[in-house]
């Protein structure tokens, strides 16, 4: 079995820095390509039919822009999940933290899937890290304590 070699962490400190990492790729780029990740737009041109001939121009192409984090649909678990850490960082470990810490988890796991999907590396990166820190004290099993991470609870 492998261990949770960051277990020495204090778990406060483990659900700030999960929850600062969810909010940077909120300011990533997180395009498929070099160059734009979103369809371009051609505008309608104007036609003058002063003449025998019609004489019509074509409009302007408006390019495609990169998709960066926040305009991604993976904005809605990132801030989720971050605030949520951020609150179970701050509360007593309680049975009821963990349930929303476990919550914030699964947030950034969905929203590393829409980050592998749209390969952003970096974010990818960011939140696979995310999810290494908070995962473990949100999930770890500990049998007969209502608490989670290795900080004692304050009931």
């Amino acid at each position: 079995m492998i261990g949770d070699r960051l277990g020495r962490m204090p778990t406060e400190l483990r659900l700030w820095a999960a929850a600062a990492l969810c909010l940077l790729p909120l300011g990533l780029t997180w395009s498929t390509e070099a160059g734009t990740s979103t369809f371009g737009l051609t505008r309608a041109g104007t036609c003058s039919y002063a003449g025998p001939a019609a004489f019509c121009t074509i409009g302007p192409y408006v390019p495609g822009s990169h998709v960066t984090g926040a305009g991604s649909p993976a904005r809605v678990f990132l801030v989720f999940a971050a605030a949520v850490l951020v609150w179970a960082a701050t509360r007593p470990r309680t049975p009821r933290t963990r349930r929303w810490a476990r919550l914030a988890v699964v947030g950034v796991a969905v929203a590393l899937l829409l980050a592998l999907s749209q390969r952003a590396v970096t974010a990818s990166l960011c939140l696979a890290s995310a999810l290494l820190l908070a995962a473990p004290p949100a999930w770890r099993s500990r049998p007969g304590e209502a608490v989670f991470g290795n900080a004692p609870s304050r009931r």
